[in-house]
């Protein structure tokens, strides 16, 4: 029987469970912004998705989550401020780009390894269970992971350190994707509300 976690071929990791659309439990099948197809094309693309408890439940729950282009992905990052752009690509160069690029670190070969790297915040190492409020980030070429950047998690702390970073024209662009092209529950709008106005890491 084949082992529940491992999902290995020559092309790489299929896309594990944790990015599949929370809605339909499938794969996401078409960018969130030009509907273009991602598994059938074998297209480049990123997948986001937030995570927050539930205050009335207890349980952990994806409040916000897309998949997006390459193409799509670079005209958002090319409409930001040169500020934001030049805050951000220091942070990830210092904070993020060693721990998902580096040719050291070990990569993934499997879903159950892709979940121990989800596991705790990439930044800090807080582990998942103690965090109410996370965000997860993968790349992937039409239905597999893309193991050479490795997927990376952010804890809420983290996650406020990269919003500190961008600049009001920026936020503003945010705001702007995120009514266009992203949906969610009513309190969905409240993560891109001051004071805790939550980044997009495409």
């Amino acid at each position: 029987m084949e082992n529940y976690y491992d999902h290995r071929s020559h092309r790489g990791i299929e896309i594990p469970r944790l990015f599949y659309d929370s809605l339909t439990h499938q794969p996401f099948a078409r960018c969130q912004v030009c509907e273009k197809q991602l598994v059938e094309t074998g297209a480049s693309y990123m997948i986001e998705k937030v995570f927050r408890k539930n205050v009335v439940s207890g349980r952990i729950e994806s409040q916000y989550e897309f998949a997006i282009c390459f193409d799509c992905a670079l005209k958002l990052t090319q409409s930001y401020s040169e500020e934001s752009r030049a805050n951000l690509q220091r942070f990830f160069n210092e904070e993020v780009a060693d721990l998902i690029n580096s040719p050291a670190a070990e990569r993934p070969e499997s879903e159950r390894d892709v979940l121990e790297l989800l596991s705790h915040c990439s930044i800090t190492g807080k582990p998942v269970n103690e965090l109410d409020e996370y965000q997860i980030a993968g790349h992937f070429n039409g239905g597999y992971l893309n193991t050479d950047m490795r997927p990376f998690m952010m804890g809420a702390g983290s996650m406020d350190d990269v919003s500190d970073l961008l600049s009001n024209k920026t936020l503003d662009e945010i705001d702007d994707f995120t009514g266009k092209f992203l949906t969610g529950p009513p309190e969905f709008r409240d993560f891109f509300k001051s004071p805790k106005r939550r980044p997009i890491l495409v």
